[in-house]
């Protein structure tokens, strides 16, 4: 049996303006979309910043609390050993509490730059991240158009 060839169906000047509408409508919509999920993703960026940076304040205000209960802590066991009789004065207590309340105060010092650090470096690198992903679907985006 011989094999016909069949021939590409024609495409009439009507039916091409028909598809030019259907890709057309499909790139306004796709845009649309990237608009959306652009807005959505930088909203729930700052949603979880200002969840990063309340937590933070939270945390921040627990170790100044915790440092004012130390330092009522450390004055009334200075307190104690002043109204002890001169023979055992000369043990250095209060000295020696002094010198790990500012190794404790030092420490705090550190944990909370860390903190900061940490937070405003994940900040910087997400918000550089989306600015990157969006830069580069804008491109495709734009490239579609064309």
């Amino acid at each position: 049996m011989p094999q016909v060839k069949k021939s590409a169906p024609k495409i009439t000047p009507k039916a091409k303006v028909k598809e030019s509408k259907k890709v057309e409508g499909s790139k306004e919509a796709f845009q649309d979309l990237h608009g959306l999920v652009k807005e959505n993703y930088l909203i729930g960026l700052d949603s979880a910043h200002s969840l990063l940076e309340e937590n933070k304040r939270f945390m921040d205000a627990q170790i100044e609390q915790l440092r004012k209960i130390q330092n009522d802590y450390t004055e009334q066991i200075k307190s104690v050993f002043d109204k002890l009789p001169k023979e055992y004065s000369g043990l250095g207590i209060g000295k020696k509490l002094d010198r790990f309340i500012e190794f404790q105060n030092s420490f705090y010092s550190v944990f909370k730059k860390i903190s900061d650090n940490y937070s405003k470096e994940m900040l910087d690198l997400s918000q550089k991240s989306a600015e990157r992903a969006f830069s580069a679907l804008d491109k495709y985006v734009s490239s579609l158009a064309s």
